[in-house]
């Protein structure tokens, strides 16, 4: 090789390294403005004025897209289908593209070589009118990590990163909303339910909800307060239903054969929404047939979209729904924290009346005078009536009471809020065949059944609502104790000074712990309910004839109280009564019936 040849050998690499450095290498000069610019402010195009989308591809194995932004900012996706677009998804493509930096600007006068005369990828972009703002044509890409990119209308080619091209190489799918149903459940205002055969409203049950001022009403097939808990979960609930898998897009989606397939051709139930003034409407259709180790799905359908889709089976309960699940199924409306007294009148007769006193006390008022209420018993009183659910509403009218037991109920209970001149007034009839009971709110013509369970505790009127505490005194005031029963030796021991001493049938030292533990426990003795109508026990029925154990006590002020303990009941309970009230019957719990009794040879204090 001579002279000339070498010398015109690195001639040429000198060229290409310079070309090289010239237009793909990225200038160290933090001052260069010219390969900093993204492509937002070169072309004076912010994201947020973007109105329309289009990309199309050179590769037929995708799907050009339309992308059209609405008034309300959402992003909707119309080409190669109808959609809604996921916002979130639509705006980050937007913002990778608009924010890449345009690293070099090389003017060409050929296109080809730079893989612009026929474009990978075609982006157009529009901001208002009728033609695109700008269009981009993205080529080749080229070494240090760069694609060829120019717009249409200008004849330079610019340099940007060959990231550009993941950002727009998308799918239909990849840009999709998975939201089920976007709406705001603050400003629904109407939800339809149909079932059965939805496509001809004349054959198709419905359920229809509406909400006026703020409360939410079952208007067909009949009218009452709604259930606004129910309703605001079913609405929560389905605003989080997510697309599990894209079935058919397109005429593939409402095809006849399609729909019978998916069984959206008869739909099981047909949800519509109105929000605000926008309806959307979902037909639910048959079960997928299922897929091991996956979660049972149902197909779906927009009726506004040719789309297809499943969702977790979930769906189908959550809108499975009648119009007795819907409605407010409370008997009686009050607001127990501002009751301040009720009254409980059984068989006409106002037998119970709890008044409250500035101490937030509750106090029972009887015949003889006021005592204390068991504070557990009233605050379930008030909760369990003021949540009170029916099991069924039985009719609309109130023309046939009688029949109920209604006309002249057996039991009322009125409740009286603070600032409220008229209670309000549950109304108890009689028992149904199902062992529920009919109840109605005596101002609301809708009868009712209701569980029994809390009608059984109010039939016991004082019983269940007094203090369960069966003695109240101080363990230092009892001064003799005396202690009868079966199968136990007899005794009466005398409180002399500090000690106890026994006096029958021996007289001699007692053992003090042993006394003073069966004092305590009678000063501690609560009952675990009393008996309400006893008419129907005799002393032979309960064991007071010849009780089990009967324990006297009299303390310094000279007050005499004698416990009987009798039989044990069918639940496993003791009949107990004090024996100057022989009427008020309650029942112990058996564990404590031990800790009553004792034995001499424990009372009698060990020789020295």
């Amino acid at each position: 090789m001579n002279f000339r040849t070498t010398l015109v050998i690195i001639i040429l690499l000198a060229g290409i390294a310079g070309a090289y450095f010239l237009f793909f290498q990225e200038s160290t000069d933090p001052a260069s403005t010219d390969e900093k610019s993204p492509i937002h402010e070169v072309y004076n195009i912010e994201r947020d004025s973007v109105q329309q989308v289009e990309i199309s591809f050179a590769d037929a194995a995708y799907q050009n897209l339309k992308l059209v932004k609405e008034a309300s900012g959402s992003w909707q996706l119309q080409v190669p289908f109808q959609a809604d677009a996921d916002n979130e998804k639509t705006n980050q493509m937007l913002d990778d593209i608009l924010n890449k930096r345009v690293k070099h600007t090389i003017e060409v006068s050929e296109l080809t070589q730079y893989g612009l005369n026929t474009p990978s990828i075609t982006l157009a972009l529009w901001t208002d009118g009728t033609a695109p703002a700008v269009t981009f044509l993205i080529g080749k890409k080229a070494i240090n990590y760069s694609v060829y990119i120019k717009e249409k209308s200008e004849a330079h080619v610019f340099l940007i990163e060959s990231s550009a091209l993941d950002d727009l190489t998308k799918s239909p799918t990849d840009l999709r909303e998975r939201s089920v149903v976007q709406f705001n459940p603050e400003t629904v205002s109407n939800i339809q339910l149909m079932y059965g055969d939805v496509v001809s409203t004349s054959q198709s049950k419905t359920v229809n909800c509406e909400k006026r001022d703020d409360i939410w009403y079952v208007t067909q097939p009949i009218k009452a307060k709604a259930d606004a808990q129910e309703i605001e979960r079913i609405l929560s609930e389905l605003l989080l239903f997510q697309v599990s898998t894209y079935e058919a897009d397109g005429t593939n989606a409402t095809a006849l054969v399609q729909l019978e397939k998916y069984g959206l051709d008869e739909p099981r139930i047909r949800v519509k929404l109105t929000d605000r003034d926008i309806i959307h409407t979902l037909n639910i259709g048959s079960t997928v047939p299922p897929e091991s180790g996956q979660q049972e799905r149902v197909y779906v359908k927009d009726v506004y979209y040719e789309s297809v889709y499943t969702v977790p089976d979930d769906i189908y309960p959550l809108l499975n729904k009648t119009a007795f699940d819907l409605r407010d199924k409370r008997v009686i409306d009050f607001q127990r924290t501002a009751t301040n007294r009720f009254s409980i009148s059984i068989r006409g007769q106002e037998d119970v009346v709890c008044t409250k006193g500035y101490d937030n006390i509750w106090e029972l008022q009887t015949p003889t005078g006021k005592i204390k209420t068991d504070a557990k018993a009233v605050d379930d009183l008030l909760f369990g009536v003021d949540s009170l659910e029916a099991f069924a509403f039985v009719e609309s009218s109130a023309r046939n009471l009688a029949s109920y037991g209604l006309a002249a109920p057996s039991m009322k209970v009125a409740f009286t809020q603070r600032g409220e001149e008229k209670p309000v007034i549950l109304l108890i009839g009689d028992s149904a065949e199902d062992e529920t009971v009919y109840v109605k709110s005596e101002y609301s013509p809708q009868v009712a059944r209701v569980e029994r369970a809390l009608i059984d505790k109010i039939a016991l009127g004082a019983a269940w609502l007094r203090d369960k505490q069966v003695l109240n005194f101080h363990i230092d005031a009892a001064i003799r104790l005396t202690l009868r029963g079966e199968d136990i030796d007899s005794f009466t021991c005398q409180r002399l000074g500090t000690n106890w001493r026994l006096t029958a049938p021996v007289k001699e030292e007692a053992n003090n712990a042993e006394v003073n533990a069966i004092i305590y426990e009678l000063d501690n003795l609560t009952a675990d309910t009393f008996i309400g109508n006893t008419s129907a026990l005799t002393d032979n029925t309960t064991g007071f004839n010849n009780p089990h154990v009967q324990l006297t006590i009299e303390l310094r002020n000279q007050k005499v109280y004698t416990l009987q303990v009798g039989k044990t009941e069918a639940s496993g309970h003791f009949y107990a009564r004090l024996q100057h009230a022989p009427d008020l019957i309650f029942l112990l719990n058996a564990e404590l019936v031990p800790k009553l009794k004792t034995t001499l040879a424990l009372l009698r204090m060990p020789e020295q």
